[in-house]
């Protein structure tokens, strides 16, 4: 069974109701917002990733040749999880039209 732990931390994210929905992903940049790259080349491979508090995928999504993760320009927190390694936090900023690469290791607990 897999367990997304963002939920603990979260729990606003839940509307409890007889619904019972997370909340939606936030909309899409305005076309005119400059937009840039960022790879990761983070172990273990299989963590989870959020950007700014949004479930995005795992690292092995968005690292190797012409995989990466188009994110608006700017500055954006960056949270790795996986089980059995203790969390990582990181505050990156993308640059426009371009595409970084951002080097990352999860420690054992």
């Amino acid at each position: 069974m897999l367990f997304d732990p963002f939920w603990l931390w979260a729990p606003d994210a839940f509307a409890f109701d007889d619904t019972f929905f997370p909340a939606a992903a936030p909309p899409p940049p305005d076309a005119n917002w400059p937009v840039g790259g960022l790879q990761l080349d983070v172990e273990p491979r299989k963590a989870l990733v959020y950007v700014d508090g949004w479930f995005v995928g795992i690292v092995d999504t968005f690292s190797g040749y012409y995989h990466h993760l188009d994110l608006p320009a700017g500055p954006h927190r960056f949270e790795f999880l996986a089980a059995d390694y203790d969390p990582l936090f990181v505050d990156v900023v993308v640059p426009p039209g371009k595409t970084e690469t951002y080097r990352g290791w999860l420690n054992r607990r």
